[in-house]
């Protein structure tokens, strides 16, 4: 648990202080870089480091899927607009849109595993490379054409905004695209566990099991007991799985509200058989299936 904190904080501040260094950088050589050059470089770094935000942001946290996309969108903005400034209006803007739809991408992509310690550690892989790329280019751009470290001159003409306007249009399609399926978003559902077996408490003569209630559904969908020994499930509801939650099973004939975190339910002397546990509101199904001791 604390290598996971401290893998999803030190993503961030990787994340942070490299974007920090590269606005930095971006100031510092405006003069050597062409508009252009500089636009392309902002951009780039832009959809790359909103796009690594983004993904550890939704591994990092249960928030809504919504509410995630809005994060990393702000953290694109402020980098794009912070980056791009120096080549110009349009730079910026640019940048900020770039960076936008990497935000975007990253968030819903790292949201469809469940939470892993590889897809942290794999955004964080992405951004390192990514961003090592977009600054040996830059670096290579800015040596071929200014050999002696001159400043560009700036191009006289008015920028074009056409491309900028596609780039916008692209933004806003994909961002309500998410605001309108965003619930047909099968959140967690790659690499989620299918199956455990309950864990044994001597001490207290129990049958032990965690079960997860959250966006992703019911995880894992199968636990497994052996029959003639008392039961201790916890049901822990994450902050994603929304409110006014029920549990209920007809097969054990119960049904029970879900508070957010953990809830303990305790079922004694189970017999063999499948039990099926549903969260009808949320359409999420479980079992629970009590073996035969050997």
């Amino acid at each position: 648990m604390v290598f996971v904190m401290l893998l999803n904080i030190g993503s961030f501040i990787l994340i942070i202080l490299t974007t920090g260094y590269h606005v930095y950088n971006a100031f510092h050589r405006k003069a050597m870089l062409t508009r252009a050059a500089g636009m392309a470089a902002a951009s780039a770094f832009a959809g790359v480091s909103s796009f690594a935000f983004g993904a550890v942001l939704a591994q990092s946290f249960d928030f809504d899927l919504s509410i995630s996309v809005a994060f990393a969108i702000l953290f694109a903005i402020v980098t794009g607009l912070a980056g791009g400034f120096p080549f110009g209006r349009k730079s910026a803007i640019h940048a900020a849109l770039s960076g936008s739809l990497g935000a975007m991408l990253g968030t819903v992509l790292s949201s469809l595993f469940f939470k892993s310690n590889i897809v942290v550690m794999a955004a964080a892989i992405v951004f390192i490379l990514g961003s090592f790329l977009v600054q040996k280019i830059g670096e290579k751009h800015l040596n071929a054409n200014n050999p002696n470290h001159k400043p560009a001159k700036p191009p006289l003409k008015k920028p074009a905004y056409a491309s900028t306007v596609i780039l916008a249009v692209g933004v806003a399609v994909c961002a309500g695209y998410i605001l309108l399926e965003k619930n047909q978003i099968h959140i967690g559902s790659i690499g989620q566990p299918q199956s455990q077996i309950a864990t044994i408490d001597e001490e207290n003569d129990l049958q032990v099991a965690m079960i997860e209630v959250s966006a992703s559904g019911i995880t894992p969908g199968i636990t497994e007991f052996k029959a003639a020994a008392m039961i201790k499930a916890i049901i822990n509801v994450k902050a994603n799985a929304g409110n006014d939650l029920k549990i209920v099973s007809s097969d054990l004939n119960f049904s029970a509200d879900l508070k957010p975190g953990e809830n303990i339910f305790l079922l004694n002397n189970p017999q063999p058989g499948t039990y099926v546990i549903e969260v009808p509101s949320k359409a999420y199904k479980g079992s629970f299936i009590v073996k035969e001791q050997n």
